[in-house]
């Protein structure tokens, strides 16, 4: 904190936070041993959660996997006033399958925040579900298959989280052997190329009213399809530039950044924040956050680019859509990180088989070979 450009910033953060004050002067004094369960255990542990995560930053504390923590602790308040039956049946859930699977990636180096996310939102809707199921005047045990469909037939698409949770109850005995089906979206959101070109436009516009960050997302959006949720977790190193030209990497090969879109990356990273606080001395995320060490939280990207006008996902498959109809798809899955099952789907979806057999057909050689 004391190396900070502008020291008068933590004095404010430290006059607005009283907890993390007298939290300070007790580990200074040797009141409190520095140690995780002093903020774990703390009266106010949200109030000082910030200055653990610093101290885990700065190596202070070993580090901790603060998303599983973070799950088990959503799961308690979650749960906090839910039938007895069925909150002792979802943490047994919970546990056995999230984070089981949770630790198991953090154990290999592989979790990610859209694992906490996705654990979250899972066992959110299966509470749902149960709760429906009591609705009915039905238990795990008594639940039909008429609950079933009518769950799913009476609501959003969301509904169809719950058959992990259905699924894994069945196999424990907890529900009667039911079906449980997969719900497919009818359509796949998709732009016109004249509105990804017009997005894509704006980015360059002198007047454009959208942030630095918001602006370089949007790039790799528009540009290269990638999912926002990969965005966010970019680190610096897969950049490269030089005064001649911007390089990227989502693989092992090296892209170049045309001009002048090149000038897009390279703004938002001279305007990358908080790289003179304490919360990022030594940042490797492209897209840097607001908690120490760690990268900007994809639902913000998200807010930023939908109120920018943005359909996502219309938006990254038609930017898929355009690349495999210039580049053979193998060549777009391995340069961009996607599986060859996605771009030979965006590019059978694109008409794309039909204009090769039509290629091939006009070709008096290939002609003569499938005559």
């Amino acid at each position: 904190m004391t190396q900070q450009t502008h020291a008068r910033s933590v004095r404010v953060w430290l006059i607005v936070n009283p907890h993390t004050t007298k939290l300070i002067r007790d580990l200074a004094r040797g009141i409190v041993p520095l140690e995780h369960p002093t903020f774990t255990d703390h009266s106010h542990p949200s109030k000082v959660a910030f200055l653990r995560e610093l101290c885990i930053e700065h190596g202070l504390l070993d580090p901790v996997h603060l998303d599983i923590e973070r799950f088990q602790n959503w799961l308690d308040s979650k749960l906090h006033h839910t039938n007895a039956d069925d909150a002792r049946l979802l943490k047994q859930y919970a546990r056995w399958v999230h984070l089981n699977r949770m630790h198991h990636l953090a154990a290999t180096g592989q979790l990610k925040k859209g694992a906490f996310l996705s654990a979250k939102q899972s066992t959110s809707v299966a509470l749902e579900f149960l709760e429906y199921i009591r609705e009915q005047g039905h238990s795990p045990t008594t639940c039909t298959q008429a609950d079933v469909d009518n769950w799913l037939a009476t609501g959003p698409t969301t509904r169809s989280l719950a058959r992990g949770f259905v699924r894994w109850a069945i196999s424990h005995r907890h529900i009667s052997s039911l079906e449980f089906p997969y719900r497919v979206a009818k359509s796949e959101p998709i732009i016109t190329q004249q509105q990804r070109l017009e997005h894509i436009t704006r980015l360059l516009a002198p007047a454009t009213d959208l942030d630095a960050d918001a602006r370089a997302a949007s790039l790799l959006l528009l540009l290269y399809g990638q999912p926002l949720v990969r965005i966010a977790r970019m680190r610096l190193q897969q950049l490269a530039a030089t005064e001649a030209a911007v390089t990227i990497s989502f693989t092992d090969d090296t892209l170049t950044i045309p001009p002048p879109f090149d000038q897009v990356i390279r703004d938002h990273v001279a305007a990358l924040p908080n790289q003179t606080t304490s919360a990022h001395h030594e940042n490797q995320w492209l897209f840097s956050g607001r908690r120490p060490g760690q990268h900007l939280h994809q639902s913000t990207l998200m807010n930023k680019l939908r109120d920018a006008g943005i359909d996502l996902r219309g938006a990254r498959n038609a930017s898929l859509r355009a690349l495999v109809l210039e580049l053979p798809a193998p060549v777009v899955a391995d340069s961009l990180n996607y599986s060859y099952q996605v771009t030979d789907k965006h590019r059978r979806n694109a008409g794309a088989m039909f204009l090769d057999y039509a290629e091939r057909r006009s070709d008096p050689k290939i002609g003569k070979l499938n005559t």
